[in-house]
């Protein structure tokens, strides 16, 4: 088509003809059409290749005198159609007619320039068939007479209708000539029969890379496939083989296909099925909402009574089938008029009966199946009763699925999104599949499911929704499938009844912070679900103190009250259905909820009243926290932690270290804050842990404590030091972003959590060998790599709060996400904490910026 659209500019008015099981590589710029009534393209062939097409022979001006079709090597050479190089002027198939030519048709079935139907029907008609190589140029050649044009073998017979037909067509077109434009070089590429098409899709494309034909094209198929698919999917369970051809076809059961076979236009979807080598296996949707499946062999010649490269008489004879039962009153007793495939109700249906008939051309088929299928209603190879309509939908369908599977299978495999959305389509093909991946995203296991989700936040153009979302819906959904997912396999938990204790009627508890180290992120679902993380932190306090505190009792009133001295707010709560609403970011007392909801100690499905007289009161829930909001110390879920831990002291039952840190993680997601695991172990299990987890949404975290020499943890213990900027910051909207890189698979970000985690590992080995300098040095490597993760990580101010103290310092790194809240150093030799704090003190004096006294525990 490309060397094609250069051609108007050519010749004058008129129409172009193509052939459509024909190909012509040429040079354009060979053909200029001008003063010509019609004209045809040849190119030079071998006579070999004559011998099996149509053959132009031409004068000294190059005026076709006659049309040779598939005449012998003899007559050809007897004509004067080979020159000396043993070449002929091979028929193409590309004919362009002059609007003179165009006109004179026309006028046979028109009068005044309208169409007269008597006319119109005299040529149009089953009776006369007329072809437009044989009916309407054969009249152009000069050396042509009308009793050959008569007498020229029919498309379907001679009969009274062609004879007026050709009469009329010879009256018109005999005066007009025919010139023949031959070009060289050109490659003449036929694919007239399934074998020739076959053949060119597999075996011969290799011959034509130069044009960047590629066997595998719209498929999930991989480049070097043994076999070739266009716009089509095939299941890895299906086995394939070498030199087969699938088109619009959707595979996905486990099928066997033989070698050299073509498949076109079938959908497996429930059905496994078994074709021998050399099969040819094509559904046709007919008219009605109806299928038929025609099934034979590639080389099997329509024009032959043939069937499986077997006579079709011996084998109705096998059955004692009549010729009458498969042709009808046909006289052409050929295979394209044998009613050999039935039409179904469905394609399983159809399908089942193409197997039949690879049993029934072997001899194979059983009486009662043969019978079976004579009772139904059958059509030979005709595509009279096709709904093309139909055609066009699978093919634009299929093609959207292909796209599709091949999106979520990139996605899958952990192809960065920006890559994998080049495979699908745009405009209107692009929110057709994105209701597409939103389907199969349902349907997905969590990790798939929130990958996809994400991808729709991203593609959907902002004027589109799917299934009635926007792109910040869909945002929203996919972190709400984390939430309530990691709630539902973490929430078993809250049914354990632990280990039984001492009920008490009014608890306090006081918990560490945590400091972070190495890999944090790491922790974070769903990377963690899908890759395991590794983490290093310890557990601190602060001015000398346990800093998060939580204080539960049981109170007279039948009420549910909360306090926070944080905000020096309280509330006081009567009904179940307010103490589930907890994923409000900003309800003071979210938290409260969220730990009431995962103690177990009360059930959304009965009335609170009444669940608070079987506990003897009312549940009085106060926290306090003696740090800076937004510290980035872990304090949330910490006291989420110290908040379930006084809540099970209430129901007189005690917990381990992980089913707590495990109940935290379904606060944290009911909440909707996210967050990963690494808070909750730095502060409720003591010293410095490497912390790691395998991949999968049970996260089973395996705590080991590093084996810190007290010598070592002496000197770490003089030269750690926060130090908090004064400014607060919220990890929500940098976990969404983090999160979100992950889930579209940003290349950069996979490495640099890669990276971290291994930092993570080797701080510990530092920290175990007593080498704080070098652990200092492996911090500032993970500071360069946080502020490439997320460069919110840094501001202004923490950039020049390190830079007043840069040359006291061997280590620098952040608390949490950054951003704000407390900073972490790690001091030179020799340098004290007075002395950082009096460099800070004078330079940022009363603004917040100051030093916490810290110790390791």
């Amino acid at each position: 088509m490309i060397l094609l659209a250069v051609l108007p500019e050519r010749f004058s008015g008129g129409m172009f003809v193509l052939s459509g099981d024909v190909l012509l590589l040429f040079n354009p710029l060979q053909i200029s059409i001008s003063n010509s009534y019609a004209t045809a393209i040849s190119t030079k062939a071998p006579l070999s290749v004559g011998i099996d097409h149509g053959v132009f022979l031409s004068d000294s001006d190059n005026k076709v005198t006659e049309f040779l079709h598939k005449l012998t090597a003899e007559k050809l050479q007897e004509k004067g159609a080979v020159n000396k190089l043993g070449n002929v002027d091979l028929d193409t198939g590309m004919i362009w007619l002059s609007a003179t030519i165009i006109d004179s048709i026309w006028k046979l079935v028109s009068t005044n320039n309208e169409v007269v139907p008597d006319k119109f029907n005299l040529f149009v008609s089953e009776q006369s068939r007329l072809n437009f190589y044989g009916d309407f140029l054969f009249p152009l050649a000069s050396g042509a007479t009308l009793e050959q044009y008569l007498a020229e073998a029919p498309e379907f017979q001679i009969n009274d209708e062609l004879i007026e037909c050709r009469k009329q067509l010879w009256a018109s077109l005999h005066n007009y000539t025919i010139d023949v434009k031959k070009l060289s070089p050109a490659k003449f590429i036929h694919f007239g029969t399934t074998a020739e098409l076959r053949s060119l899709m597999t075996d011969e494309l290799n011959e034509y890379k130069f044009l960047e034909w590629r066997p595998n094209v719209l498929t999930n198929l991989p480049a070097d496939s043994p076999f070739t698919g266009i716009n089509s999917y095939v299941s890895p369970k299906s086995t394939v083989g070498k030199g087969t051809f699938i088109e619009d076809a959707n595979i996905k059961t486990n099928c066997t296909i033989g070698e050299n076979c073509v498949i076109s236009n079938v959908n497996l979807e429930t059905m496994d099925i078994t074709l021998a080598d050399n099969t040819v296996l094509h559904v046709l949707p007919i008219i009605g909402n109806k299928f038929c499946a025609r099934i034979f062999h590639v080389r099997d010649n329509p024009k032959k009574s043939m069937y499986f490269r077997q006579e079709l008489t011996p084998i109705l004879d096998h059955y004692g089938i009549s010729e009458d039962q498969i042709y009808g009153n046909s006289s052409d007793h050929s295979f394209w008029n044998a009613a050999l495939f039935p039409i179904c109700d469905s394609v399983k249906e159809s399908l089942q009966f193409a197997m039949f008939l690879q049993k029934f051309a072997n001899k194979e088929a059983t009486k009662e199946e043969v019978d079976k299928w004579l009772k139904t209603e059958r059509i030979s190879l005709t595509f009279d009763r096709a709904d093309t309509g139909r055609i066009i939908e699978w093919q634009k369908a299929l093609e959207d699925q292909v796209r599709v599977e091949r999106f979520c299978e990139k996605i899958a495999n952990d192809v960065p999104l920006q890559m994998a959305q080049k495979v699908l389509g745009s405009g209107s093909a692009l929110q057709r599949e994105l209701n597409r991946i939103n389907n199969i995203a349902k349907v997905s296991n969590i990790s798939m499911k929130m990958k996809l989700c994400k991808a729709i936040s991203k593609l959907i153009p902002n004027t589109y929704t799917v299934a009635g979302l926007n792109s910040a819906q869909f945002e929203d959904l996919c972190y709400n499938e984390m939430r309530n997912e990691t709630y539902r396999v973490h929430s078993s938990l809250q049914l354990s009844e632990g280990e039984p204790c001492e009920r008490k009627k009014e608890t306090v508890v006081s918990l560490p912070v945590r400091v972070n180290w190495g890999g944090g992120w790491s922790d974070t679902p769903p990377y963690c679900y899908d890759f395991g993380g590794a983490v290093l932190n310890a557990a601190i306090t602060l001015q000398g103190e346990k800093p998060v505190r939580a204080t539960a009792k049981i109170i007279p009133q039948k009420v549910v009250q909360f306090e926070s001295k944080d905000f020096k707010e309280t509330s006081e709560i009567t009904n179940v259905k307010e103490i589930f609403n907890c994923a409000n970011p900003f309800d003071s007392f979210a938290l409260h909820k969220a730990s009431l909801v995962v103690s177990g100690l009360i059930d959304e499905n009965r009335p609170l009243e009444e669940q608070l007289n079987e506990l003897g009161g009312g549940v009085y829930l106060c926290t306090h926290v003696d740090v800076p909001k937004g510290s980035g110390l872990g304090t949330s879920s910490i006291l989420a932690g110290a908040c379930l831990q006084a809540l099970a002291d209430l129901r007189g039952r005690k917990f381990s270290p992980s089913e707590l840190c495990d109940q935290v993680l379904c606060v944290e997601q009911l909440m909707s804050t996210g967050g990963g695991w690494q808070d909750q172990i730095g502060g409720i299990i003591n010293g410095i842990k490497l912390i790691k987890s395998k991949p999968g949404v049970v996260q089973v975290m395996k705590t080991e404590e590093v084996p810190i020499s007290k010598e070592a943890l002496n000197e770490l213990n003089e030269r750690f030091v926060l130090i908090y900027t004064g400014q607060q910051r919220l990890a929500r909207n940098i976990l969404r972003e983090i999160v979100g890189k992950v889930l579209m698979r940003e290349q950069r970000t996979m490495e640099i959590l890669d990276q971290i985690q291994k930092l993570a590992v080797e701080m510990s080995f530092e920290l175990e060998r007593g080498r704080i300098t070098e652990f200092a040095k492996l911090l500032n490597v993970h500071w360069e790599l946080s502020k490439e993760l997320d460069p919110g990580t840094t501001n202004t101010c923490i950039d020049y709060i390190f830079s007043c103290c840069e040359d006291m310092i061997d280590g620098k790194f952040i608390c949490g996400a950054g951003g704000g809240g407390f900073l972490q150093v790690i001091l030179k030799k020799g340098v004290t904490k007075a002395a950082l704090s009096a460099r800070l003190e004078k330079v940022f004096q009363e603004s917040g910026v100051k030093v916490y006294d810290t110790q390791l525990i």
